[in-house]
C-alpha cells in the first residue's frame, strides 16, 4: 500500500465521518435512532488505527517510511482506537452529552467495543491492500 492510497482512504473515512455527524446533528439522528451512534464509532475506530498506522510507518515523521510488522499493525491499531475512543468518551461525559447515568457504563463499554471493531476492520482492509507479502513481514 503506498503512502498516497492510505492517505486518501484516511480522507474518505474522515469525510464520511464529518458528512454523517454533520447530518445526525442538524436532523437529531443520535436522538431517533439507538444505533446511528455504533456507525460512527465504528468508522472512528478504523479512521483512529489508519491514521496513527500511517503516521507511525508511511509518513516519514518518525524514520523511513517502511512497512510495519503484522504485530506492530495489530499493537498501533488497537492503542489508536482505543487511546482516541477513550478520549472521546471523556469529552462526551465532560460536555454531558450522556443519556443517563444509569446507561453510561453500558453504552461506554459498547462505544469501546466498537472503536476495537474498527480498528479490526481497518486492520483487515490494511493487510488486504499490502497483498501476500505482507505475511512475511511478521
Amino acid at each position: 500500500m503506498s503512502r498516497q492510497s492510505l492517505l486518501a482512504a484516511i480522507a474518505v473515512l474522515i469525510g464520511c465521518i464529518t458528512a454523517l455527524h454533520f447530518i445526525a446533528t442538524s436532523f437529531y439522528l443520535y436522538w431517533l435512532f439507538w444505533w446511528y451512534d455504533i456507525i460512527l464509532h465504528f468508522l472512528g475506530g478504523a479512521f483512529s488505527a489508519l491514521l496513527l498506522l500511517w503516521l507511525r510507518f508511511f509518513s516519514g515523521y518518525f524514520g523511513t517510511p517502511r512497512t510495519p510488522s503484522a504485530s506492530e499493525a495489530v499493537f498501533f491499531a488497537f492503542f489508536a482506537a482505543l487511546s482516541i475512543g477513550a478520549g472521546w468518551e471523556v469529552f462526551e461525559r465532560v460536555l454531558g452529552h450522556t443519556w443517563s447515568v444509569e446507561g453510561y457504563v453500558l453504552d461506554t463499554s459498547l462505544d469501546m467495543l466498537l472503536d476495537t471493531t474498527g480498528a479490526i476492520g481497518a486492520l483487515l482492509f490494511f493487510r488486504n491492500r499490502q497483498g501476500s507479502s505482507y505475511a512475511y513481514h511478521v
